[in-house]
């Protein structure tokens, strides 16, 4: 005779179906991210956007070589070759207790998500709420590193004379034979 009762667990299945409710609450990790471009032409307008998911190799983090390797992949664009002017991090940080006030006033939160990326090395990205997982993204911006204009490949100028003023003491010549131009550096 087994005078044992069963052991009640039945409140420990209610517990985890109401925790499964909350899931979506609690931080996670953050496995992806939007990168999103934005190209700017000589005349300082948006010229065209793209964006991409990225899936990072490493949890929270986007490493040095992945940075660099969006950057070459997509710094070239209608035969095109940009330079990064910036890139920014977005990464929503809310805490679930948080999500209320969020709601209640957005615009207090706003710059906190914010962040300028002032060197190529690694961006971490704190833990999110997997609700707002998809927000969390990269902003790279791209200007027209194209210096000579069409105008100015026609025109008879003297490239020498109208960069000599340049830091990187980079020389341009115009070659009229094969209508490219050329870099030469100073030594």
């Amino acid at each position: 005779m087994n005078d044992y009762k069963e052991l009640d667990i039945s409140w420990l299945s209610d517990f985890e179906n109401t925790d499964n409710l909350y899931k979506d609450y609690y931080v996670d990790d953050v496995y992806y991210v939007n990168v999103n471009f934005i190209y700017i032409n000589k005349e300082n307008e948006i010229e065209k956007t793209k964006s991409e998911i990225f899936y990072m190799k490493t949890p929270n983090y986007l490493h040095r070589e992945e940075i660099l390797g969006i950057i070459k992949k997509n710094s070239i664009d209608n035969n095109i070759r940009y330079s990064i002017l910036a890139m920014i991090k977005y990464n929503v940080t809310l805490e679930p207790n948080d999500i209320p006030f969020f709601i209640k006033n957005e615009s207090t939160y706003q710059t906190d998500f914010f962040s300028s990326v002032t060197k190529f090395d690694t961006i971490s990205f704190k833990k999110t709420i997997p609700m707002f997982q998809d927000l969390n993204e990269v902003i790279i911006l791209f200007y027209d590193k194209n210096i000579v204009s069409d105008k100015d490949k026609d025109s008879n100028t003297n490239y020498e004379k109208l960069y000599n003023n340049n830091l990187t003491k980079k020389i341009f010549i115009y070659s009229r034979n094969k209508k490219t131009i050329r870099k030469q550096y100073k030594d």
